[in-house]
């Protein structure tokens, strides 16, 4: 045992480093503003490298007119720059595929928030810049801290001024080294005054605005805490790396979300906590039965909201559920969360007194949990879009059942009332009936407005005075507003049920989809199968057109579409394969070639990737929200794995063929060297005899010799034939002409086929001239029997008998030849039939390729036939049966 212990580096940092290799460093030039000098010293760093033979290029840099940028860059190689359309104007952008082809060690992006022209393959330069690092090219690159995502918010608040470019904290975290480029507030400003940042009309505006005193030092400060977050971040990932203890974090933070402009501010302030206790995090949303039917605005609103948790790195869930607050603790709950970030309430302060404070809820329920509240910075969006978040009114058929529901519970009160002295307290509860028929029928708006009908209908027909709404007793006011209490908790109960029996239903049916889909890829035996069943459940989970593209062949093909055929145009095969290459999603609704019509989804197997799933929603205009995106990836997955499955095993089959195939080879080679050397020996004798010694033979000896020869060619004629044969069944290309033949005709044709292997035995016939005729192909059946009688007679002594009889079986005619040789070993049985198998093996055994038999069952096969072997029980011999259809069958 050693005498010290070293420190053993953690597992998750050694999966960092693992994950860098091969991947490009980068180095950022951070600033608090414009005109610090951030592109200046990235360049003079550039010289730097240059000097030390670091092959160094220009991918774009802008100078904006100052002298000293624009003679850094004359000193080096510059990618000229990709020039693209738009709007009748051409715009010139970073050639990304001319760095990549010119792979240089070291490449220059300046402006790393730059946004993109439209056409080209990103929407962002930061995106750019991380397929350069993915390609192994290390990158300088500048930026300023109001673009950082995280902290957009907080430089609005600073200086008024609400930034649209930003860079998520992802590709901060993602930089090896960060240099914080920093001048003090009065050189910037002189900086201004001298012309050297803007021209001189704009800079004495944005002295006046942005660049005061008090915001460059805020910047200042803002910039030096991420750069000092950024240096304590990669102390603790070194001491990790080393297998030194540090501090652990227990905490957890989750950000809720709603479909409002101020959700994004909630999700920022998340990262930032996130960030400050070290610890991991989440953003949830709670999909209600409401929600569902929310305006196209604010489905937008929660959909950039998980995008831009997504960005910085949170991991996103959407929850189902009618109580958002009791949804939302039960999760933190099972997450262990340790802090919860909400927004201020956006709803209506009658929403809230009517249906209850979330927030009130959340903070009374969350025990040990922190709860933190955002105030809403976009007080005029959300204030409109609370305003115009009413409640949904239903259709217009949920009034009308609903008023069909009242009447008919007016019509049964009034009938008890006229019929019986029932108290009218207790006939009222007729329409409590009505009005649960409508909350579980058409949902809570409609069972407000049968409450209220009810109401109405109660005392327009059995209140005094009658027919009339005067209420004439005081008694009878309370009584009617308590009925309209009790009719509007009744609908709501009704209403909750409802909804969350919606929500079962929908949760249990994308279950049993799955399922099914499951289950199907357990069942599928192919690659076409499993990408139909696929194809079929991505269509139907995500109401969308799907397509399923294989790189089995090396380029990607579809092999599955659902609902129906799809034509993939040029943007979408682009986006397909740039997804398939990059292993990441591209295509419409992405951050990789949106201008696609399809998102495409890589499909990851066990060994490695097999292809990409493609998504078009039926509208055009829906964006996939975050559920969806985990289902398509989970579809994804399970799909991926049985796509690489099936690959497996056909490249098993394959493999399996192959060595069939191998086999095969070496037995043919084997049985040519055999069954071909000894006919060509004896033909090459005779002939040589006949040459070299021809005037010393006599007649007889000549004729003797050529006799030989003669023979042994039309063995060698009758090998190759079989060969011939063999190749013509295995490539599928017999084809049988069937027409009506007797038997004995077939029989005696096969016979003198065989001649000669039967000499030397006796041949006798047991067929019937009354058999019915047979549908066949005479010359494949004469081949067929010809090949067995001559297995006969090879193995049958010689004078013994072979025996040939036919009779009528059914719907058949079956013909057996029976001989008297040592029979079929037992071990032959099973495999008499394939090629190259011989019924006795070694040295010894009779000349033949072991096709004979092989070559007759493939051609009784092609015409119905069959053929079977066996060994006689009533004497030792072989029996082989011959069945062959009759005409009239």
């Amino acid at each position: 045992m050693p005498l010290t212990d070293h420190p053993r580096p953690s597992p998750d940092a050694l999966l960092r480093l693992a994950s860098k290799e091969g991947r490009g460093r980068l180095k950022l030039f951070l600033g608090a503003a414009p005109g610090v000098g951030k592109t200046y010293e990235m360049l003079l760093e550039a010289h730097t490298r240059k000097r030390e033979h670091v092959d160094v290029v220009v991918g774009v840099v802008e100078h904006h007119g100052r002298e000293e940028t624009r003679s850094l860059i004359a000193g080096l190689e510059v990618v000229p720059r990709q020039q693209i359309t738009y709007r009748g104007q051409v715009l010139k952008e970073m050639d990304l595929d001319a760095v990549l082809k010119r792979r240089p060690k070291l490449v220059l992006v300046d402006e790393l928030a730059h946004t993109n022209v439209e056409g080209a393959r990103h929407p962002k330069r930061w995106m750019d810049v991380q397929e350069l690092l993915a390609a192994g090219i290390d990158v300088f690159s500048t930026m300023n801290v109001q673009h950082l995502e995280s902290a957009n918010d907080i430089v609005a608040k600073i200086t008024s001024v609400q930034v649209r470019e930003t860079v998520p904290d992802s590709i901060l975290d993602l930089a090896d080294e960060i240099e914080v480029v920093d001048i003090t507030p009065e050189e910037l400003q002189q900086r201004l005054r001298d012309g050297k940042v803007y021209p001189q009309e704009v800079a004495q505006r944005a002295l006046a605005n942005f660049f005061s005193a008090g915001n460059i030092t805020a910047l200042r400060e803002l910039a030096l805490r991420r750069a000092a977050e950024r240096v304590d971040e990669a102390l603790r990932a070194h001491m990790a790396e080393q297998g030194v203890e540090g501090p652990l974090a227990g905490e957890r933070v989750l950000a809720c979300i709603d479909p409002t402009p101020g959700a994004l501010t909630v999700v920022r302030r998340a990262k930032r906590l996130a960030d400050r206790l070290r610890a991991p995090w989440e953003a949830v949303h709670v999909a209600t039965p409401e929600s569902e039917r929310a305006p196209k605005e604010a489905r937008d609103a929660l959909l950039d909201a998980f995008r831009l948790a997504e960005e910085l790195g949170a991991e996103t869930r959407s929850l189902n559920g009618d109580d958002p607050a009791d949804e939302i603790l039960a999760y933190a709950r099972g997450q262990n969360v340790s802090h919860i970030v909400v927004g201020a309430a956006s709803r209506p302060l009658w929403v809230e007194v009517f249906r209850g404070s979330i927030i009130r809820r959340l903070v009374r329920g969350a025990g040990d949990m922190a709860i933190e509240i955002c105030p809403r910075e976009e007080g005029k969006a959300d204030a409109i879009l609370g305003v115009l978040r009413l409640p949904t009114f239903g259709e217009p058929g949920g009034y009308v059942g609903a008023s069909i529901f009242v009447a008919i519970a007016t019509a049964l009160a009034v009938l008890l009332d006229a019929l019986t002295e029932v108290d009218l307290p207790n006939v009222s509860l007729v329409w409590v009936l009505a009005i649960i028929a409508a909350a579980i029928r058409y949902g809570m708006t409609v069972s407000i407005y049968a409450a209220v009908a009810s109401a109405l209908a109660y005392n327009f027909f059995l209140i005094p005075p009658l027919h009339t709404f005067t209420i004439g007793a005081p008694s009878n006011v309370y009584a009617v507003i308590l009925f309209i209490a009790i009719g509007l908790a009744v609908s709501g109960v009704a209403a909750r049920t409802r909804a969350q029996t919606m929500i079962a239903r929908r949760q249990a049916r994308r279950a049993a989809d799955l399922e099914s889909f499951a289950r199907s890829l357990v069942a599928a035996s192919g690659e076409g199968e499993i990408a139909a069943s696929t194809a079929e459940t991505a269509s139907k989970l995500m109401f969308a057109r799907v397509v399923v593209l294989s790189s089995r062949t090396g380029e990607l093909e579809s092999i599955a579409e659902a609902p129906g055929p799809e034509l993939l145009g040029a943007d979408d095969m682009a986006a397909a394969k740039w997804a398939f290459a990059q292993r990441r999603a591209a295509g419409w609704g992405s951050d990789t070639l949106a201008g696609a019509r399809w998102l495409f989804v890589p499909v990851a197997g066990e060994r490695n990737l097999v292809g990409v799933i493609g998504v078009r929603p039926h509208d055009d205009a829906t964006r996939l929200d975050p559920d969806q995106r985990r289902i398509l990836d989970l579809i994804a997955a399970q799909a991926g794995v049985a796509l690489d499955r099936a690959r497996f095993a056909q490249d098993a089959s394959d493999a399996r063929v192959e060595a069939e195939s191998e086999r095969l080879k070496g037995t043919l080679l084997s049985s040519v060297s055999h069954d071909l050397r000894t006919p060509l020996s004896t033909i090459r004798h005779a002939v040589e005899s006949l040459i070299r010694y021809g005037d010393k033979h006599d007649a007889e000896a000549r004729r003797t010799l050529l006799e030989a020869a003669a023979k042994e060619t039309d063995r060698l004629s009758a090998f190759v034939q079989n060969l011939l044969d063999m190749t013509r069944i295995d490539a599928g290309v017999v084809k049988a002409k069937r027409e009506p033949a007797e038997v004995a005709g077939l029989v005696e044709a096969a016979q003198e086929r065989a001649r000669q292997a039967l000499e030397g035995k006796f041949v006798s016939h047991d067929v019937s001239t009354g058999l019915p005729l047979v549908l066949v192909d005479r010359a494949l059946t004469e081949s067929a029997i010809a090949n067995v009688l001559e297995n006969a007679g090879k193995y049958a002594p010689p004078d013994s008998t072979i025996l040939v009889r036919a009779f009528r079986q059914d719907r058949a005619v079956v013909i057996e030849v029976l001989d008297e040789g040592p029979g079929f070993p037992a071990e032959a049985l099973p495999r008499l039939f394939e090629k190259f198998v011989r019924g006795v093996e070694g040295d010894g055994r009779p000349p033949g390729t072991g096709l004979g038999l092989a070559i007759a069952r493939g051609f009784l096969s092609a015409q119905g036939g069959s053929i079977t072997a066996q060994n006689r029980s009533d004497h030792a011999g072989a029996c082989v049966r011959i069945a062959l259809p009759i005409e009239d069958a």
